[in-house]
């Protein structure tokens, strides 16, 4: 799923053009401010439908801010960058944060969660790079914030 929405991203970027590109810093900016929010009230499974929507919500905003056109290829060159990196980030968002849980027992955090499917739990464990993301983002706290704010709201 982590991959799709990374590619998917990537497509609309490049469909989208320049303004897809610049709605991605005030989407990661609004995410950043109603995460803490929002976290608390909503089920870990609608964060990373938050940022999709907020990423697609500033990508049709920007259209109605007058910018010069670009070529196509240019147009298109510059909204796949920022499909890339709003795609990275959705897909981030998907790994770390909805299969890890809050033990309250123990305070501790749980990756791969007790709560996923035996086929989730197997991909996530036979990754190489999933424990390491999920190590970054628990270890950093402005990716902790974002990624994870079930830690803090158990």
């Amino acid at each position: 799923m982590a991959l799709f929405v990374f590619a998917a991203a990537i497509a609309v970027g490049i469909r989208q053009g320049a303004p897809f590109a610049l709605a991605v810093i005030p989407a990661l900016v609004l995410y950043l401010i109603l995460v803490p929010l929002v976290a608390p009230w909503v089920p870990d499974f609608a964060l990373p439908l938050l940022a999709l929507v907020l990423g697609l919500g500033m990508a049709y905003a920007t259209h109605f801010i007058p910018l010069t056109r670009l070529t196509p290829t240019t147009e298109g060159v510059i909204g796949g960058i920022g499909g890339f990196f709003w795609g990275l980030f959705l897909a981030f968002t998907i790994w770390v944060s909805f299969p890890s849980e809050f033990v309250a027992s123990t305070g501790a955090l749980r990756y791969p969660s007790e709560q996923m499917p035996t086929g989730i739990k197997d991909g996530i464990v036979s990754s190489p790079f999933a424990r390491p993301l999920f190590d970054l983002a628990s270890g950093n706290p402005v990716l902790k914030a974002a990624l994870l704010p079930h830690v803090n709201h158990p």
